[in-house]
């Protein structure tokens, strides 16, 4: 950004989005050549299924937890590198970002001078930030694929529910129960 003279947000972004793009584009293609030798893929190839229905039905199913983990990757690295384009100095001084915060606690000697609650805003927005889109990121891929599925906790949460309802029920007898003196 800093070598192209204009340092906006559409430049930055740009610049991002051209430096980013091949690792998950190596990623879903690496996980696509895997899955074009299943067997599965080779059957439907076999009884003559056309190569768009092999794609959007057999593969592109299978890979919607990886490319949502890495659009999620790709969003976290986004937002971390504007930050730290902004931090270095390198963005535009006149947007507003949690990069240009830092970068203006750094110049203004804040944390020198033992103003640390002038850092405690951005570091901390950006690690909540970050953690939330992680969080995100672990529960996309354990929903997509099947083998990260984890039906242990629910079958417990389920039983505890069933256990809570009957002792909440009160003891009493059937209707037509004979008690002992009844004939």
């Amino acid at each position: 950004a800093a070598f192209i003279g204009e340092a906006g947000p559409l430049t930055i972004a740009l610049i991002i989005g051209c430096t980013s793009w091949a690792w998950g584009a190596r990623v879903v293609r690496s996980q696509t050549m895997a899955l074009r030798e299943k067997e599965f893929v080779k059957a439907a190839e076999v009884l003559g299924e056309s190569s768009w229905r092999i794609i959007f039905i057999e593969i592109l199913p299978n890979l919607i937890s990886i490319v949502g983990a890495s659009f999620i990757g790709s969003v976290m690295y986004a937002i971390m590198m504007e930050a730290t384009i902004s931090f270095l100095g390198l963005g535009d001084p006149n947007t507003i970002s949690w990069g240009i915060m830092l970068y203006n606690v750094q110049t203004s000697s804040s944390m020198l001078i033992g103003a640390w609650w002038e850092l405690l805003a951005p570091c901390l927005s950006l690690t909540l930030l970050v953690t939330g889109l992680a969080l995100l990121n672990f529960a996309v891929d354990e929903i997509a694929n099947p083998q990260l599925r984890s039906h242990k906790g629910m079958k417990r949460w389920k039983n505890l529910a069933k256990q809570d309802q009957k002792a909440r029920e009160p003891n009493v007898p059937p209707q037509n129960a004979l008690w002992s003196g009844d004939k």
